[in-house]
C-alpha cells in the first residue's frame, strides 16, 4: 500500500512534542499521531516525529512511505545532503536505517504543505498524552478542517497575532 506520512515538531520554552498524519494516494486519512516528546530543541523534535510516525507505519505494515517534513535540515540530514547536528544525530541514524531497510522516501515540503502534522504538532503540546488516531472521524476538528481543504487543494493561510506598538509619534 502507498501511503504518505507528513510529520512535524514544535518546541514552546524547551517542551517539545510532534504530530504527524498518514494517508493513502486519495488523501484519506490512515492514522494520524501527537506525542508528548519533553524537553529539547525544535529540530530534535522534527527528528523524533519522523521516527515515531516511522515506526508506526512499520507497526501498522505500511510500507510504501513517502516522508514530508517542513524541516529542510532534516530532510537534507536524513538524505546524507547534510551533515547531522549532534543533537538531532540518534533519530537521524534510526531513520537513515528504516529508510535503507523499507525503502521509504523522504522529502522537503513547504510549511504550508504541511498544515494538519503542524496542527497536531501544536495539539500535542497542551497535553502529557500520546495518541493516536485511527481514522478521520476520530480527528480533532481543527486537523479535520486542514485535511479537508488539502483534499480539495485549496490553500491555508496562517494567521499571526500582531502585537500593539503603542507609539506615539509627536513631530518637532
Amino acid at each position: 500500500m502507498f501511503a504518505k506520512l507528513n510529520t512535524n515538531g514544535s518546541c514552546v520554552n524547551g517542551r517539545c512534542g510532534g504530530g504527524g498524519i498518514l494517508r493513502n494516494a486519495l488523501g484519506q486519512v490512515i492514522m494520524a499521531f501527537t506525542i508528548n516528546l519533553g524537553e529539547g530543541t525544535s529540530s530534535w523534535a522534527e527528528a523524533m516525529s519522523m521516527l515515531h510516525g516511522m515506526q508506526l507505519c512499520i507497526q501498522r505494515g505500511v510500507n510504501m512511505i513517502i516522508g514530508e517534513t517542513d524541516s529542510i535540515l532534516l530532510a537534507k540530514a536524513i538524505t546524507k545532503s547534510w551533515s547531522i547536528p549532534w543533537r538531532m544525530y540518534i533519530p537521524v541514524k534510526k531513520i537513515q536505517k528504516i529508510v535503507e531497510e523499507h525503502g521509504f522516501t523522504i522529502n522537503h515540503c513547504l510549511r504550508e504543505a504541511n498544515q494538519p502534522a503542524n496542527k497536531l504538532a501544536s495539539i500535542s503540546l497542551s497535553t502529557d498524552v500520546n495518541q493516536v488516531f485511527n481514522s478521520y472521524t476520530n480527528l480533532p476538528s481543527l486537523v479535520k478542517g486542514l485535511v479537508n481543504l488539502d483534499r480539495m487543494n485549496l490553500p491555508t493561510f496562517r494567521s499571526k497575532r500582531t502585537k500593539d506598538a503603542n507609539l506615539i509619534f509627536e513631530p518637532p
